[in-house]
């Protein structure tokens, strides 16, 4: 099974745990204002949308305005919208957040910027930071993991500026 979370893997998780997949992958909603914009996992009967957010969700302006815009969109047509960024792995918690209910689940791979070419908020743009910021408040039964591997990658790279914006480097040292 997959290691660590990917938009594809998200797919494999979400098969294991509803094997009659009433998730559609990265179709147009219908009745969207913008059709070119797909999400990646929907579910019509749940009226649930999930959403990856690799790190390109962080480090480039646009895609977070239109991600603003597609999760609007998606609202107005009765959508509930939840958001995985990439360095918050599937755990029972987020299942439960997500489907308002419990399932267990083995986690697989730890929180945080674990992986050797994981994208770190130094280089995040000032949109990615802020909303890493609310991620880490949104994920807070995660947060303590999520800055412990940032506080890793400090001692690793010798150098903080590298791993976290000098903006915020105090709310994790």
């Amino acid at each position: 099974m997959p290691e660590y979370l990917t938009e594809k893997n998200l797919g494999l998780i979400i098969n294991e745990l509803f094997p009659k997949n009433d998730f559609i992958h990265d179709k147009s909603v219908p009745n969207s204002k913008n059709k070119r914009l797909r999400p990646d996992y929907r579910s019509d009967e749940r009226k649930l949308i999930i959403e990856f957010d690799g790190d390109s969700h962080y480090c480039k302006a646009q895609r977070i305005k239109t991600d603003v815009e597609k999760d609007r969109d998606y609202s107005s047509l009765g959508y509930r919208i939840f958001r995985i960024p990439y360095f918050v792995q599937i755990t029972t918690q987020v299942l439960e957040e997500i489907f308002d209910e419990k399932i267990k689940f083995k986690q697989r791979y730890p929180n945080g910027f674990i992986d050797k070419k994981a994208v770190l908020p130094a280089d995040f743009c000032e949109l990615g930071v802020k909303l890493f910021l609310n991620d880490l408040n949104r994920f807070h039964y995660h947060s303590e993991e999520i800055i412990k591997s940032l506080k890793s990658k400090i001692e690793e790279k010798k150098d903080p500026e590298l791993v976290v914006p000098l903006s915020f480097i105090n709310k994790i040292v």
